[in-house]
């Protein structure tokens, strides 16, 4: 329990774990955070219900991404934010690092945080029910397990201290793979083997990408955490909705 509580106060606004933690706990509290992708996505999924049944159209829509960033405190945004900035600055490795680890946005920061966030409302709105019930329940938990996959499975990429720093050497690849296992799991009760199709298949994708990103930079950061996550959630989102438009298409073909 401790260590859940430690996962939801470290991912979310929610103040359930107010004491200091170690880098085994840290690192133990990897097992849980698909279970507070879980409770996230939940909470949006009450949004949406209220939203539906009121109803307010496109506004309710509007209040899912609201509170999904709310939710988080914004801190994977401002972690896409601060790696966009780097990753496409065109400097050399080191001076991409220092550019992540400064406060100030630039114009590929606000660019990135753009279009994610305009991806995610229009997936959403886009997504009918009861479909969209699953869709916003898995999305948190797919973002949080590629969180895992690149704290467990790369380096730290910055000498001296920094936030993702602080799973030292205990973020073991098993807590990926029970972080996958409690996803897909998830996935299959949820949704059905649709669900867990496109949960893998956006995971498959973002893994790639986090390969990419460490590639670039020798290691990824605390900034990239938080990036790779909102990413995965919008694959998630774009794959979902494709993988059921051509599911519903089909069907009604035959």
């Amino acid at each position: 329990m401790k260590a859940f509580l430690l996962a939801l106060s470290f991912l979310t606004i929610i103040p359930a774990y107010n004491k200091a933690a170690g880098e085994k706990e840290m690192a133990d509290s990897l097992y849980f955070y698909p279970v507070v992708g879980f409770v996230i996505g939940g909470i949006l999924v009450v949004i949406s219900e209220i939203g539906r049944y009121l109803p307010l159209g496109l506004g309710a829509d509007a209040l899912i991404i609201a509170a999904w960033i709310v939710l988080t405190g914004g801190l994977h945004l401002d972690g896409l934010m601060d790696t966009a900035d780097g990753l496409f600055s065109g400097k050399e490795r080191q001076r991409k690092l220092e550019i992540m680890r400064d406060s100030r946005v630039g114009a590929m920061g606000v660019i990135s945080l753009t279009v994610v966030l305009l991806l995610k409302f229009s997936f959403v709105a886009a997504f009918p029910y009861p479909d969209r019930i699953w869709v916003l329940l898995l999305a948190p938990v797919v973002g949080r397990c590629v969180m895992v996959y690149a704290i467990s499975f790369y380096p730290y990429a910055r000498e001296g201290s920094g936030l993702g720093r602080c799973f030292g050497e205990n973020a073991g690849k098993n807590k990926f793979f029970a972080a996958l296992t409690i996803l897909l799991l998830g996935a299959l009760a949820a949704g059905a083997g649709k669900a867990l199709l496109f949960a893998l298949a956006a995971v498959l994708l973002s893994m790639v990408i986090v390969k990419h990103i460490a590639g670039i930079l020798g290691g990824l950061t605390g900034d990239t955490y938080g990036a790779v996550s909102e990413i995965a959630e919008a694959i998630f989102l774009i794959i979902s909705l494709a993988g059921m438009a051509g599911y519903y298409a089909g069907y009604y073909i035959i």
